[in-house]
């Protein structure tokens, strides 16, 4: 049986070059997705630099930035493609279960949240937000004020919005 442990990930990563690499290659991919066009390779690549809490977290602040649909599809492509029970699978699920519920599919959100690890400290919060009905469009101002911090923390003086 494999661990968490066996699995390698960017968890507790500082380097931002490596963070820098990582949230360019999720915005490419949320710009560009489709289905037909996205290869094993960058669906890999892109799970693995969420594993980056940093990355993760530029991730959710660029939700819904390419539209609904684009964006729906590209995380449950993450979700479906990433390997359940391990750390690969935590942030497509909680960044889809947060869409979801700033969508108002509550059901769905709490659903999608039931694959990530109940450790996962994003699942945490979000299972928090959800059991207490916390406004979703309050979630949505807390992600777009707390963007620009993650943008600066990763790229310093360069933008990548």
């Amino acid at each position: 049986m494999t661990t968490k442990d066996d699995w390698k990930t960017l968890e507790k990563n500082q380097d931002t070059s490596i963070q820098r690499k990582g949230a360019t290659l999720v915005d490419e991919f949320f710009s560009t997705f489709t289905a037909e066009d996205t290869d094993e390779v960058t669906t890999t690549r892109v799970l693995y630099y969420l594993t980056d809490i940093q990355v993760r977290d530029f991730a959710l602040g660029i939700l819904g930035k390419y539209g609904e649909e684009r964006t729906l599809a590209a995380l449950n492509h993450l979700l479906h493609n990433a390997v359940t029970d391990t750390p690969y699978i935590n942030a497509p699920a909680a960044l889809l279960a947060q869409y979801e519920y700033e969508l108002g599919r509550t059901g769905d959100a709490f659903l999608t949240l039931t694959n990530a690890q109940t450790s996962y400290s994003l699942a945490k919060l979000l299972s928090r937000v959800f059991q207490v009905g916390w406004d979703p469009k309050s979630f949505a101002a807390m992600r777009a004020e707390l963007h620009p911090k993650v943008v600066e923390g990763i790229f310093g003086g360069e933008t990548n919005d």
